[in-house]
């Protein structure tokens, strides 16, 4: 039997990992449902998932791209992220991290997973065909 530990929007409110206060440091790397994730869709109270991963991205206006991060709060947003985000970006999420989504709560039927599934194979074909290595003599 799993036991769920469920956030309260006052308990990690703030600046994603920076304000997490240190009281829940331990309590971080927590089971978190779907339907919790889908409370958190604000700017002033945003979670967002990246393979399987629960974010809290709250109050972080100064993501290098702006108020865009704030879209997808409340939902999934491993796909946006990688056409978005150089390989090697999530390493730098970790301070956001506070747990991870139950498999069994996902809201996705068997067409969107398999839909995700073919959009992710091709982004990684494409990169193995160097498609998105830039040509400096391009901008020449």
């Amino acid at each position: 039997t799993t036991t769920l530990s469920t956030f309260t929007t006052s308990s990690i409110m703030g600046k994603g990992g920076d304000a997490v206060p240190a009281s829940h440091k331990a309590s971080v790397n927590q089971k978190i449902t779907w339907d919790e994730v889908k409370k958190h869709v604000t700017p002033n109270d945003a979670w967002v998932v990246h393979n399987h991963k629960v974010y809290d991205i709250s109050n972080w206006h100064e993501h290098p791209g702006g108020g865009v991060i704030f879209t997808h709060a409340g939902d999934d947003m491993t796909d946006i992220f990688a056409a978005f985000h150089a390989p090697g970006s999530q390493n730098l999420m970790k301070k956001f991290y506070i747990g991870d989504v139950v498999a069994e709560t996902l809201p996705k039927d068997a067409q969107q997973i398999a839909f995700e599934k073919g959009y992710r194979d091709l982004r990684s074909k494409l990169i193995t065909m160097g498609m998105f290595k830039s040509n400096k003599l391009f901008y020449v």
